[in-house]
């Protein structure tokens, strides 16, 4: 086999883990969503994949997963809350074997983002349901 089929089958296995991860934390986050009432997961979805609409304190947000080039040809995810307007407020960067990405910057220079980055966190960390593989 080729080095470029190897590479190419290595950013399909790195995309479909980034996809399950992405579902799995939807899931996730349709159980806080029950604990802490200021957003609102639906129970049904007609978003585009990889993408998933939900409100924050009664406005409409999605929570989206955009893929793209890490370290030494693979893929990492950079999971994002964005409004109606396709503006980011939140972004939270992970590889496909789950492992978050640090980011450097001020976080509390937008407090919004802060709580949005920390709401993330928490979801991402939850104790471990059944059949649901946990990220690192």
């Amino acid at each position: 086999m080729t080095r470029i089929e190897d590479q190419a089958k290595r950013l399909d296995a790195d995309y479909l883990a980034l996809s399950q991860l992405f579902d799995q934390f939807c899931q996730l986050a349709g159980s806080l969503a029950e604990q802490y009432h200021f957003f609102n997961w639906p129970d049904y979805e007609d978003t585009p994949p990889l993408s998933r609409a939900f409100t924050l304190l009664g406005e409409p947000r999605a929570l989206r997963l955009r893929c793209q080039p890490g370290e030494r040809g693979s893929l990492h995810g950079l999971l994002q809350i964005v409004d109606e307007e396709g503006e980011i407020h939140a972004s939270l960067g992970y590889h496909a074997d789950g492992q978050l990405l640090l980011e450097s910057g001020r976080l509390l220079d937008n407090p919004p983002a802060l709580l949005l980055k920390l709401l993330l966190g928490t979801v991402w960390h939850q104790a471990p349901h059944e059949g649901v593989r946990q990220p690192h």
